[in-house]
This record gives structure tokens, C-alpha cells and sequence, in this order.
């Protein structure tokens, strides 16, 4: 037979107070004092009872559905999106909301869906997770007067909540390592945007000219391993081949070394790599990678905190920019 739930008001018999004091404690409602000894006794209760709030009733109460909607490009497999949705997880669960998580279409229908999802009340607020949104959507739900937060290394600064990195701003440092160490051809290579500039090209250009280094080349290709493999293949068989290569993200960074390998190439020595982005991997590959990290989890609780308060009317900054931190390791 099922086990009887336990209730608020088992909880208030334990700890031996009223049934709104173990709101307040549950709740960390504001303006009201709870004596230390009163908080503990009811978290004793709650632990001992092993009481679990009912978050649909009281989102029912709030006319609220006590969830937040998160929405990713990535697989569920993805270190960053997953390290990401710890922060996010962490912080809501504070002001207990649960997570609605939803996987990015290609289709057009999917921006409906979305809309739908909220308008349905299955969630109060979006936050976009490493996750492409058009401007064209951005106005959508602007005008909807739908809450949200766009989470990405790369923010946009446009008519949005944003929450991104200064990553880009570390590539003079890095390209300052690279001619320490005699590296004074370099080359860029990593993922071919379509839809939109990717910022990352700029100021590869611009580090590595302020540096007075040699531009090899922007080597582009999309995110199949197969032409990956072939692009630096490619780059690495070139007649003027490059001293250092800077990735612009970890998978591409990773084939850099691999094929240097089979290519008879010694890094660091006769190659210098470094890449942008953070893989639970850096540390694992041979040599290990020199890499421009990004603070995931912070970002995560970054962007769920402000979601938050816009959800409660607080005000909240449109950008926020998080630091990112250059780790030297053996490819550079």
C-alpha cells in the first residue's frame, strides 16, 4: 500500500510550532523572525519525517507552475551544458522551483511550442542554455512579456537578459604565451557559424595582429568530426604550417593533437595549441590542453538568479559578464 504523505502540519507537530512558522522557515520569508532554535527545530522535523514540499499545491496557491523551462542545443551528454544546468538546478532550487527541461528543434514550430508551454502555465520563465535564439524570437517574446535569460560564452548585448563570458578578452594573454614560446606563425581553427558572426574570429585577428604575429588563417568547417579531421589535416600539411594553433573549442583542439601525432608532429615543440572552452578532457589528453576555461556552474546560477528576479519583479542587469581564466598546461 502506498505510505501516507506527510504533511506540513506533521511537520508543525514535531517541531512543536504552528503550520505558518514552517512556512516561513520552508519559504525564508522575508521581514519575519524566527528564533535559531525554532528554524532548527523545524528542519529537524522536516529531516526526520523526511518531508517533501508539495510545489503544486503551492504554485497553485501563487498561480504559479513552480517551474522554470530549460532550453539547450546540446545533448544531455554535454559536459558544459550539464556542469551549466548544476548552477542552474542549485540556485532554483532555493526558491523552489523545479526544472522543465526541453531539447532545441530545428523547426520552426518548436518557437511555438515554446510559447504554447508557457501560456499553458507548465512554466513561469525561460532560460536558454547554450542555446541559439533569433533575434526574430528575442522580439517574440519580448512582446509576449515572457521571462527570460539567454545563458552563452558569447552574449550579444541585444534587447535581452544576458549572461556571458570576458573569454574573448583572454586571447591577447594567450597570444602573448604562444610568442613566449617562439610561436610566431599562428592559425585559428573551429566550428563554421552560418546564421550568425561568430565573434570569435575578430578577435583572434585582432590579438594576433596587436601582436605583431602571422595571421596562417581562419580554417572553418561545421561540427562533423570527418571534416574536422580533414580541415586540420589540411592546416597541418600546409607548405607554411603553423607554430601554434589556436582552437575555437575544445573538440577541435583535441584533433589538433591527435592528428600532430599520426603526422609526426611534436607538441609543444615543433606545435604550440591552446583552446577556447572548457572539456573534462583537458586535463586527460597527451599533452594535456592549454585552454581558455569558462566559469559554467556560476554562469548556470548566474542566469537562473537573475530569471528569478525578473519572475519577481526585482530588477535585474540586461548583461552580465562573467571571468574567464586562461589554464597552462602542457600543449603550451
Amino acid at each position: 500500500m502506498r505510505k501516507k504523505r506527510v504533511s506540513s502540519k506533521d511537520v508543525a507537530r514535531e517541531a512543536g510550532v504552528s503550520q505558518a512558522t514552517v512556512s516561513y522557515v520552508l519559504n525564508n520569508t522575508k521581514n519575519v523572525k524566527i528564533k535559531p532554535e525554532t528554524r532548527q527545530a523545524v528542519l529537524d522535523a522536516v529531516k526526520k519525517l523526511n518531508y517533501h514540499p508539495s510545489y503544486m499545491a503551492r504554485g497553485m496557491k501563487l498561480n504559479k507552475s513552480m517551474a522554470v523551462g530549460v532550453i539547450t542545443d546540446r545533448s544531455v551528454t554535454n559536459y558544459n551544458f550539464m556542469k551549466m544546468l548544476e548552477g542552474i538546478k542549485d540556485e532554483l532550487q532555493l526558491s523552489n522551483y523545479a526544472i522543465t527541461l526541453l531539447f532545441n528543434k530545428s523547426e520552426e514550430s518548436f518557437n511555438n511550442e515554446i510559447l504554447e508551454y508557457y501560456n499553458t502555465n507548465r512554466f513561469d520563465g525561460i532560460i536558454f542554455a547554450l542555446a541559439m535564439v533569433s533575434d526574430d524570437f528575442k522580439d517574440e517574446l519580448n512582446k509576449s512579456g515572457i521571462p527570460y535569460v539567454i545563458i552563452d560564452s558569447h552574449a550579444s548585448g541585444k534587447d535581452s537578459h544576458e549572461v556571458g563570458t570576458d573569454h574573448l578578452e583572454r586571447l591577447p594573454e594567450l597570444i602573448e604565451a604562444f610568442k613566449a614560446k617562439g610561436a610566431v606563425r599562428l592559425a585559428y581553427t573551429g566550428p563554421l557559424w552560418i546564421n550568425k558572426t561568430d565573434p570569435r574570429l575578430k578577435a583572434f585577428e585582432d590579438a594576433v595582429s596587436s601582436g605583431g604575429l602571422t595571421n596562417c588563417g581562419l580554417f572553418l568547417c561545421p561540427f562533423n568530426d570527418e571534416m574536422i579531421k580533414e580541415t586540420i589535416a589540411g592546416l597541418l600539411n600546409s607548405d607554411i604550417r603553423p607554430q601554434g594553433i589556436v582552437a575555437g573549442s575544445p573538440r577541435y583542439g583535441f584533433y589538433c593533437l591527435k592528428i600532430a601525432a599520426e603526422l609526426g608532429i611534436k607538441v609543444p615543440g615543433d606545435l604550440y595549441v591552446a583552446s577556447l572552452g572548457t572539456s573534462i578532457f583537458h586535463e586527460l589528453s597527451r599533452p594535456s590542453m592549454t585552454a581558455v576555461e569558462l566559469p559554467l556552474y556560476d554562469m548556470g546560477r548566474c542566469g537562473a538568479k537573475a530569471l528569478l528576479d525578473i519572475m519577481n519583479d526585482k530588477e535585474a542587469s540586461s548583461l552580465t559578464i562573467l571571468r574567464s581564466e586562461i589554464i597552462r598546461r602542457e600543449s603550451l
